[in-house]
């Protein structure tokens, strides 16, 4: 990504706190109008880079670049960098009107503008007649969508949100987040957003910087990130995945024969760039493994394995079984649970050759 596209450029930042180094030479674009997610774990940094950019932390060495401009020492309020928080932060004291109109006030609107601007906010935000509310007599949703509404209302290109959903039940979640990603859509705002939810980062981002430790593993689209892992902490932290570690045997045309413990599995070549005798790490999602109910469970046919369930899930949406197959536990979801139902006893479960990732050995 170029210079010319990027609305915020962090260069090799690193941050300390003491002895701890919460990150280390972590470098991250942003391009104009997209929705980034910063994902990992508690304690990885992603808060930390958030804050960074924010301004309420300077960096301990590289920069920040936010509009074509240097950042390092700039104090928060002079940065236009809005941060939501999960706590939503909204005055108890002050109505949803007093609350979502406080940055102009204190830009020193006049009363015609600013009311002109809170009805825009009241609307984008299904808040309408609910002006005259205090935060207390709101439902969580409600809150959040004022947190939002006061931070964009005075025009900033950029939105940064810390964990903002994480105070809302399930269902709500869903919702507020659907609006959400809309509403950076229209407004074509640049959107940063902290989560340790793998859904969420998901369903909104278009792009995920997924972090481990202080540094970044891997950015890219929720595709790359879920499909095409670059390492096994992230294909195991995003999403469920079976892990079968194997040995290279055979490079066939376009398909690599790969002999586990159980047997060789073939993949789809494409490109990976693999040697005879490498050790490897075979990627499946459970979603990406057929269950076959009508055994013969004479000898297995290629990339087919006979297992028995041992355990299954019912998620509404699906059912996971845990197949024990050979030496091998495998987990497989059925996204078709309506048709047959909770299976039981001896199947066979077959990979699509075309559905498995390939990571190399870790150093």
């Amino acid at each position: 990504m170029s210079a010319a596209e990027s609305i915020i450029r962090i260069e090799n930042v690193t941050k300390t706190f003491g002895s701890f180094t919460a990150i280390k030479d972590v470098s991250l674009d942003v391009s104009k109008g997209s929705f980034t997610t910063l994902l990992g774990p508690s304690g990885c940094g992603k808060t930390t880079l958030m804050r960074l950019i924010a301004g309420f932390h300077e960096p301990d060495g590289g920069t920040i670049v936010i509009e074509g401009k240097k950042v390092n020492g700039i104090p928060a309020y002079k940065r236009n960098t809005p941060l939501v928080f999960q706590e939503y932060a909204l005055f108890p004291h002050m109505t949803v009107y007093e609350n979502i109109s406080y940055g102009l006030k204190l830009k020193k609107l006049s009363r015609k503008e600013m009311k002109d601007k809170v009805d825009v906010m009241l609307d984008m935000f299904g808040l309408q007649g609910m002006e005259n509310r205090f935060p207390k007599q709101l439902s969580g949703g409600q809150q959040q969508r004022v947190a939002f509404a006061r931070a964009l209302i005075t025009g900033q290109n950029i939105l940064l949100m810390d964990e903002p959903l994480s105070n809302l039940d399930a269902k709500m979640r869903v919702e507020v987040r659907s609006e959400l990603r809309e509403l950076q859509q229209r407004t074509g705002i640049t959107a940063i957003f902290v989560t340790h939810d793998q859904d969420e980062a998901l369903s909104l981002s278009d792009r995920i910087a997924v972090f481990d430790k202080g540094h970044i593993c891997q950015v890219g689209t929720p595709w790359e990130v879920y499909f095409k892992p670059q390492t096994a902490f992230v294909a195991d932290f995003v999403g469920v995945a079976n892990f079968i570690k194997g040995q290279v045997v055979g490079i066939e045309n376009q398909d690599i024969i790969v002999r586990s413990t159980d047997g060789p599995i073939r993949v789809n070549k494409g490109d990976y760039n693999v040697d005879m005798g490498q050790e490897v790490t075979l990627v499946i999602r459970p979603e990406c493994i057929s269950i076959i109910e009508n055994t013969n469970t004479d000898a297995r046919s290629e990339n087919v394995f006979i297992g028995t369930i041992v355990q299954s899930s019912f998620l509404g949406r699906m059912i996971r079984y845990w197949v024990q197959a050979g030496s091998l536990k495998w987990i497989v979801d059925d996204t078709s649970p309506s048709v047959r139902g909770t299976l039981q006893g001896t199947i066979k479960i077959a990979l699509d050759k075309n559905k498995i990732h390939i990571l190399p050995k870790e150093s």
